[in-house]
């Protein structure tokens, strides 16, 4: 029987069942989280689990690739371990990855290098003088760096794969990639396929890429190892997924314009819908969509959720020990200190673009404590919303009513104020924080037919827990404090796309 026979008599046994559940690898920059999801949008069972310290030799913003494998596998097991019929209940199993990461890997799919993430901003003097040519394709850079740099290694390589290729090989054997993952490398932005002449210009031959197939398609099936490493069952349907911030966009509904979501993990990512490309936009990205022939515009603060966790790590030993012995998470015991602060953390302004260089504590003076470093971090990424949105509104010429969010950030309280404050937005919180996975499974229910639309599936899997208004005095302080963050992120932007370059 051909696949197509067969991906149709799954589809057609896969609506027939009372519960359908959907197998979702959110894999992350700082760690990764696997969920199975059912099609209403529950999440019935996920495990997390951060990367552990990467080896001195890996420059900054390296990671083993193998590490992504293992944690995946990892977190799966626990997934499937922490629901009642386990694997037997899913009937597809998709992937979500974090974006603009590069691996060499062998004919055998075998890393040859450790994976560069997007975090890093390494490139060639080639790369800087042609970055007109490239753009804003930022893992380009990446690979034309091992020309230069590593060029034994380059032509041992079979394939410089994105993140989610070199996971897809290892589920199904399929290494294949998506355009929202396909952006950052020599892609065509009006056919959304790689491009001859940015490869021949760049050096990258073309044959060394993944191909590239549309979100929601079936690439292939579980394989026995897989299924052996995993504990899901060999042959389940493997549907192509999307970038995070493509899934996160889906998992809030942000399938239309008038509406904005705002992620907050390791960096924070403001997105709204449009209908095509928008071209040159300021300071922001227009990206491919989960959704075939959509596009999302993004705007990206680094390292806002990543200082919040160096924070954590250096300064807040003893809120730790305590979490350990009270079995709380860190985080909510420095929050329970950080809502002592007043809005506005007494004059602190923290810009926190660290993983350039350039973080800034402003206005420290001795009256300041912990606690308000830990606020000031929080409202760092509260202003890094609001410049977005205003940005995206005058750019698009429209007004947004809400601000959807989601990401650890949006497990907080006082995090989910600052954030409503800062923008002047009321703020919607969707019933299940982890949207990026929702969204993961949204592709799966249309790719194996269980909703016949993205419209259908969001209906029905995206649920709202919780609308929270902005605080109108606290609106007012925050008008003021972000004037001193605009000044900061103006100075500092010729720097900063100089970085990102």
């Amino acid at each position: 029987m051909s696949i197509c026979a067969s991906v149709l008599q799954y589809c057609r046994m896969v609506r027939t069942m009372s519960q359908r559940v959907f197998a979702v690898f959110d894999i992350g920059t700082t760690g990764a989280r696997s969920c199975l999801i059912d099609e209403e949008g529950r999440e019935l069972s996920k495990a997390y689990e951060e990367y552990p310290p990467t080896p001195r030799e890996l420059k900054t913003h390296e990671q083993l690739a193998e590490t992504y494998w293992r944690t995946a596998v990892n977190t799966m097991q626990r997934a499937l371990a922490g629901h009642t019929s386990g694997a037997q209940a899913v009937v597809a199993v998709v992937l979500s990855t974090t974006r603009d990461c590069v691996t060499p890997i062998d004919r055998r799919g075998q890393p040859l290098a450790p994976t560069v993430t997007w975090l890093d901003n390494r490139s060639t003097a080639k790369g800087k003088a042609m970055a007109k040519e490239i753009g804003p394709r930022k893992s380009v850079n990446k690979m034309m760096w091992f020309l230069e740099n590593k060029p034994d290694l380059f032509k041992r390589a079979y394939k410089f794969v994105t993140l989610d290729a070199f996971l897809n090989y290892r589920l199904c054997g399929a290494m294949v990639t998506e355009p929202a993952n396909a952006r950052f490398g020599p892609i065509d932005h009006e056919t959304l396929k790689w491009s001859q002449e940015i490869c021949q210009a760049t050096g990258i031959p073309m044959d060394k890429l993944a191909d590239i197939v549309s979100p929601s398609s079936t690439i292939g099936e579980v394989s026995a190892e897989a299924a052996k490493a995993t504990g899901l069952r060999k042959g389940t349907i493997v549907i192509m997924g999307s970038g995070d911030q493509q899934c996160s966009a889906l998992g809030t509904g942000t399938i239309k314009s008038g509406i904005v979501k705002a992620t907050t993990g390791t960096g924070t990512f403001v997105i709204t819908h449009t209908d095509s490309h928008v071209e040159d936009p300021y300071v922001m990205f227009s990206n491919p969509s989960a959704i075939p022939g959509k596009w999302i515009l993004e705007g990206v603060l680094p390292g806002t959720g990543m200082a919040y966790k160096w924070y954590r790590d250096q300064y807040c030993e003893h809120e730790t020990a305590i979490a350990a012995q009270t079995n709380r998470d860190p985080y909510e015991v420095i929050e329970d200190s950080a809502k002592t602060v007043p809005a506005g953390s007494d004059g602190i302004v923290v810009f926190p673009f660290f993983a350039y260089g350039r973080g800034i504590i402003d206005g420290l003076n001795f009256g300041h404590t912990k606690a308000h470093l830990a606020r000031a971090i929080m409202e760092a990424n509260g202003y890094g919303i609001k410049f977005y949105i205003d940005a995206m509104q005058g750019l698009l010429d429209l007004e947004f009513e809400e601000l959807r969010i989601d990401g650890g950030g949006a497990n907080s309280p006082l995090w989910r104020q600052i954030q409503a404050d800062c923008a002047n937005k009321p703020v919607v919180l969707p019933r299940c924080r982890d949207s990026t996975a929702i969204g993961a499974a949204v592709l799966a229910a249309v790719g194996t037919g269980v909703f016949n639309s993205y419209e259908e599936a969001i209906e029905n899997m995206f649920h709202i827990e919780e609308r929270r208004e902005p605080i109108p005095e606290n609106v007012a302080i925050y008008e003021q404090r972000y004037g001193t963050f605009n000044k900061i992120l103006m100075a500092e932007m010729a720097g900063i796309l100089e970085a990102i370059s």
